[in-house]
């Protein structure tokens, strides 16, 4: 039932793609230049081949359709077909990886269907074609970018060129005076790339958005590419994060273009820049952010250095993150001295006759004569005849007895006090030192160094959670994150039981390893700080954390299995599974120094698998039916194998106790190492 409701929403989520993408290649086919659609024609070309390539090629042709006439429209469509079938006959090609060859094949193409029909047109004509397959070899490029699921390669300036054509889109609908309602949105976009790219994009953004605006309202002048390039120069270079100072700057800019214009043309400039420069004063900050790629301040140091100050900022806020998470755990209420009292009233007194007169009828007397004798016994460290009074003393018909084992119980209270005392010392001394060493990073957040190569693997994830029956809350606690030193981490933790309690302990364990990891810091070193202070915080609160992390080298395939307590892992290559298994105890259990965690290491390639879970989903002594599903699993969607594993571990395990699965997979295709 789950595998099939999760096929369901990823069959949704193809058609939501698909839809989306039809609807883009309608719309830039309504971006003209001289009535040729060069930004769908690169939309399509980006799209791919396959369903989605398709689904592009089939809103360019009904955009085509309804904004071209018929010739340029049955040419835009060709160019596409012929596009969509390049993209399916050569897209497994080594060469067809190169960032060159889609601009290329999608001018060349589109050059091969207008050749014959620029041969009779003349000169101009030949002109406008040219122009339009160099933007539509543009137009591919940047929208490969803007559809990568990378957010490195959206945020690359060219992947700004599809929002181009949709501006130039809208701009082409004009009113009957001229004005155009598509160019107060691209007057927005200038104002926010200005606000918050570099000044050579915004420059190159602004200048190409007012080139589109000139070139679709026709005329033949540059007004709007000058007054949109200056006017992100002027915004780019004296806003200091204020958008009122950017929109005041844009708007002088603006008065002053519009001023020697004719009536007619310099009020429509000055119409749509004010309006959209009022747009851009009432948009929410986080639509404002979302074009941004901030430019970091001129006088900052290199990337490299930094990338360190970085990492060891981070380190130190990690360690001081343990210090907290030890140093804010409750102390437990001091022992009362009472209890000696009656540890030993209940192995003398409980068979005495003059029980109940003592400690009911006369309690009263009882609890005065102690007390008053509690003073001299923790003074001594052992209790005398004559600290207690007479009344008392000639009562009891087992006083002997009773103060020898009141001299007991004195004596192990005093030896208990004594080693709390050393160990809240120890604790104190420890945590301090996660303080003081937070203290030193941060001090030392300065100094150099490379950074790391950028990853190249390819890599899907999936993971499913499930709590246990009767609780809202999962005590598995899961993270999935890449480090700065291009490394992949996959970390799971199963705390202590189920609920609040065993998420908060989970949930703490993940973030204070995920603060070092990504910081920079070993994962073996950062497993033994964890240790040492889940150690000290299971003192105080009785509790314990499995920990299970991978880290996977996006360069290499190299990988590393770290595990405390942690229930078996699982590596599957076609019908092959591989079992992990762990004998070692959880984080938090060794009152010792802490032992460095099981470690294994392997080699992923592509096609392969690799499956972690908590004890809910399976153990060592009960996993079987795991290994046979993984043997036989043939899909390459991590999504749905999670979804699988938990459906099935129901049916073996039940819902007595929280689980948790978490997939990576590696597809098969994968750049080469020359590529790498």
């Amino acid at each position: 039932m789950k595998r099939a409701r999760a096929r369901s929403r990823e069959e949704t989520g193809r058609w939501l793609h698909r839809a989306l993408r039809f609807l883009l290649g309608a719309i830039l086919s309504g971006a003209q230049l001289g009535g040729y659609a060069p930004f769908a024609v690169g939309f399509a070309a980006a799209a791919g081949g396959g369903a989605e390539g398709l689904s592009a090629l089939l809103g360019t042709a009904a955009g085509a359709a309804l904004f071209l006439d018929f010739s340029h429209a049955l040419r835009t469509a060709a160019a596409g077909v012929l596009v969509f079938a390049a993209n399916g006959a050569l897209g497994t090609l080594r060469i067809a990886r190169k960032p060159w060859f889609l601009p290329a094949l999608t001018a060349g193409l589109m050059l091969t269907v207008e050749f014959v029909y620029v041969l009779r047109a003349g000169a101009a004509e030949a002109a406008y074609c040219l122009m339009s397959a160099a933007l539509a070899a543009l137009a591919a490029h940047g929208s490969r970018l803007a559809l990568s699921p990378d957010e490195a390669q959206r945020r690359q300036p060219a992947a700004l060129l599809p929002l181009l054509g949709v501006l130039a889109a809208l701009a082409s609908a004009q009113t009957r005076g001229g004005f155009a309602p598509g160019r107060i949105a691209a007057v927005l976009a200038v104002l926010c790339l200005a606000f918050d790219r570099s000044l050579s994009d915004a420059l190159a953004a602004a200048l190409c958005v007012g080139l589109a605006m000139d070139l679709s309202a026709g005329g033949g002048g540059f007004l709007r590419a000058a007054s949109y390039g200056l006017g992100a120069f002027a915004v780019n270079r004296l806003h200091r994060g204020s958008r009122v100072r950017a929109a005041a700057a844009f708007a002088a800019l603006t008065l002053l273009f519009a001023l020697p214009l004719e009536a007619e043309a310099g009020l429509l400039l000055l119409y749509e820049n004010l309006a959209g420069t009022l747009a851009f004063l009432l948009l929410p900050t986080a639509l404002l952010r979302a074009l941004g790629a901030p430019e970091p301040p001129a006088e900052e140091a290199p990337e490299e250095e930094s990338a360190l100050r970085r990492r060891i900022a981070a380190s130190a806020q990690a360690l001081r993150e343990v210090y907290d998470s030890v140093a804010r755990v409750p102390q437990p209420p001091e022992e009362n001295p009472a209890a000696v009292f009656d540890r030993a009233a209940e192995r003398v007194c409980r068979g005495c006759t003059l029980c109940d007169r003592c400690w009911r009828q006369e309690y009263g007397r009882t609890y005065t004569a102690l007390n008053d004798a509690t003073p001299a016994l923790l003074r001594r460290g052992e209790g005398r005849g004559a600290d207690f009074p007479s009344y008392f003393v000639d009562r009891c018909i087992r006083f002997p007895s009773f103060l020898a084992a009141v001299n007991r119980e004195v004596s192990a209270y005093l030896l208990r006090r004594q080693y709390s005392a050393r160990l809240a010392g120890a604790r104190a001394q420890a945590a301090g030192q996660y303080a003081q060493l937070s203290e030193l990073l941060s001090a030392a957040a300065e100094g150099a160094a490379p950074a790391s190569a950028a990853p190249a693997l390819v890599y899907q994830v999936g993971s499913a959670l499930r709590a246990k029956d009767g609780e809202r809350v999962s005590g598995d606690c899961m993270s999935v994150f890449e480090s700065e030193s291009g490394a992949l981490c996959l970390l799971v933790s199963d705390g202590m039981g189920s609920g609040e309690a065993a998420h908060r302990e989970a949930a703490m364990a993940v973030r204070l390893l995920e603060r070092f990891l990504r910081a920079g810091i070993e994962p073996l070193p950062a497993l033994k700080t964890l240790g040492g202070a889940l150690t000290l915080r299971a003192e105080l609160t009785d509790s314990f954390t499995t920990v299970d992390l991978l880290t996977l080298s996006l360069r290499t395939g190299e990988a590393e299995l770290y595990k405390y307590g942690a229930a078996p892992s699982y590596v599957k290559r076609g019908g092959r599974v591989r079992r992990v298994t762990c004998a070692g105890l959880p984080a938090g259990l060794r009152p010792d120094e802490p032992a460095p965690p099981e470690t294994t290491r392997f080699r992923l390639e592509g096609g392969s698998f690799f499956v972690m879970v908590t004890d809910g989903v399976a153990d060592g002594t009960d996993d079987e039916w795991l290994q046979d599903l993984l043997a036989g699993w043939e899909g390459e969607n991590p999504q749905l194998l999670v979804s699988a594993i938990l459906a099935d571990s129901r049916e073996h395990r039940g819902g007595g106790d929280d689980a948790l699965a978490l997939a990576l997979y590696l597809p098969k295709e994968q750049p080469t190492a020359r590529e790498l």
